[in-house]
């Protein structure tokens, strides 16, 4: 039964969400611009890659209802229940008790059975869920392994500039599913992601609120991918200061950033 509700979830997502409450704290502009571009996806029917979108924006703003919302309810169009069930919790913590979004999250969670008439234990999030994804996590992490590399290149970019670039790495595939790499490095420097498990990642890089690039890229087995980001693959303008002067940026192997806390900087914070 649980399934009808779909429908109706993706109406009112789509035509009458509700503004974050007063509560909620300003959204960078890159975070909305995430939203936004995984609106078009799910208005036409692109739930996969919608919710790499929705996951992403979620990453950098967990406290906003709305993000969550869209994240379940792309989730629920792909058939992945506990997924769909973890946002939805998410949604009646975090929104306005009397908004369409926990009203509708709400009514999705009764008729999926795990909520029972009008309560809600707040402080239990789906543990099938997070067991799960740290099982597949696990095994990913024991299996075969690739590297990713490549160069990050910008035309007109001066030698003295630096400007602070972050990489992102997001299992897109069952294979890697729950998987998030992340790298900090200076625009102009190689990067690398090595000893990874091979398989399919949506890439994301961004300076600042400025998302320079976003990619889909499969890491072979016991191979290194070369991936390069160059400004002639990047759909983004970047203004080129003539110096920008900077400390040193974190260097390194790959951190593997736990499942709910990846994503790029929060926008408007220095890297």
């Amino acid at each position: 039964m649980w399934r009808l509700l779909i429908a109706a979830v993706l109406s009112l997502f789509l035509g009458c969400q509700e503004a974050p409450g007063p509560a909620q704290a300003p959204v960078g502009s890159l975070t909305l611009q995430l939203k936004a571009e995984g609106d078009q996806l799910a208005a036409r029917g692109e739930y996969a890659a919608a919710a790499v979108k929705y996951q992403v924006a979620v990453s950098q703003e967990p406290g906003n209802s709305t993000f969550w919302f869209a994240l379940g309810t792309a989730l629920s169009h792909l058939g992945q229940r506990e997924e769909t069930i973890q946002a939805f919790r998410r949604v009646v913590q975090l929104g306005q008790p009397d908004s369409q979004e926990v009203q509708v999250a709400r009514r999705w969670l009764v008729s999926a059975g795990v909520l029972g008439g009008e309560s809600l234990s707040l402080a239990s999030p789906s543990e099938g869920r997070a067991s799960s994804q740290r099982a597949a996590a696990a095994r990913a992490l024991q299996g075969p392994k690739g590297a990713l590399r490549g160069t990050t290149q910008w035309a007109g970019l001066p030698a003295e500039a630096r400007l602070s670039v972050m990489i992102v790495l997001s299992g897109d595939e069952s294979s890697t599913k729950g998987l998030n790499f992340s790298r900090r490095l200076w625009l102009g420097e190689p990067y690398e992601f090595a000893d990874i498990p091979s398989g399919t990642y949506r890439l994301i890089a961004a300076s600042g609120d400025t998302q320079l690039w976003e990619q889909r890229v499969t890491v072979e087995t016991d191979r290194q991918t070369v991936l390069d980001l160059t400004s002639a693959t990047s759909q983004a303008s970047l203004e080129i200061p003539k110096a920008v002067a900077g400390a040193g940026g974190r260097h390194g192997q790959p951190e593997l950033i736990p499942h709910g806390q990846g994503g790029l900087p929060p926008a408007g914070v220095g890297r």
